[in-house]
């Protein structure tokens, strides 16, 4: 009886550890992806159906906003979805795909008009450890309200993880310690991971086997002259 009162007191606790862990992580499974995030301390989920009222079904995998607000999209909130690619991002390095974005962005930019003003405050591109992002700032001016988005593309094998921070106050900064908790959070399963192409080497093992063939053959050629000659004199 002693020793099953011990064993409980010892793993009680680490059956509650290993639960709380376990339930803090939201898998995600959507087309061209599965993922998991863990949401930032002082933040709660968005129910899914607020999500598709607000923004339509199936645009938004999952809505954050801080703890005790009075309503999901007062001040700060984020936004995560998830954006396919017809095909695979592992074929073209990081720069390739920030220089196509780039470019997509100054073509499809939101026209202003005399109720909504858009403001692009830049665009940068960023890799920590395995994970490469692309991060945009935005601000958009409708009548007389404003709203500052800072928008985060966490690149993976067929598509982006798009990450957007809303805050009404003021421009959030990529290195806030929320965001980079989340994206630092985020786990793709090892199949979706996107992997940077290293450029082609100068050397590979078939360029050193050409360019050793070409040296034999250059030097077989120059003894045969040698001993031609030899032969003539």
């Amino acid at each position: 009886m002693k020793n099953r009162m011990f064993l409980l007191a010892v793993f009680l606790p680490l059956v509650l550890f290993v639960n709380a862990v376990t339930t803090s992580r939201i898998p995600v499974h959507v087309q061209s992806c599965k993922f998991s995030v863990s949401v930032p301390n002082g933040w709660d989920t968005i129910p899914q159906d607020i999500l598709d009222q607000k923004l339509g079904k199936k645009v938004a995998v999952m809505g954050l906003y801080p703890k005790g607000g009075t309503d999901y999209f007062e001040e700060k909130y984020m936004i995560l979805s998830f954006q396919p690619t017809v095909n695979s991002l592992n074929n073209l390095p990081c720069k390739a795909i920030y220089d196509e974005l780039k470019g997509m962005m100054k073509q499809n930019s939101i026209p202003n008009n005399d109720s909504i003003h858009v403001v692009y405050n830049g665009l940068d591109s960023l890799s920590v450890g395995d994970k490469f992002q692309i991060q945009s700032n935005t601000t958009i001016y409708k009548d007389s309200a404003n709203v500052n988005c800072q928008q985060i593309l966490l690149l993976s094998r067929f598509g982006y993880i798009c990450i957007a921070y809303y805050d009404k106050n003021e421009i959030p900064s990529a290195s806030d310690t929320v965001i980079q908790k989340l994206i630092h959070d985020i786990d793709i399963d090892n199949d979706y991971v996107y992997v940077e192409p290293h450029s082609e080497s100068a050397f590979t093992p078939v360029k050193i086997a050409i360019a050793l063939g070409i040296g034999f053959f250059v030097y077989l050629i120059i003894v045969l002259l040698d001993k031609r000659k030899k032969k003539d004199e």
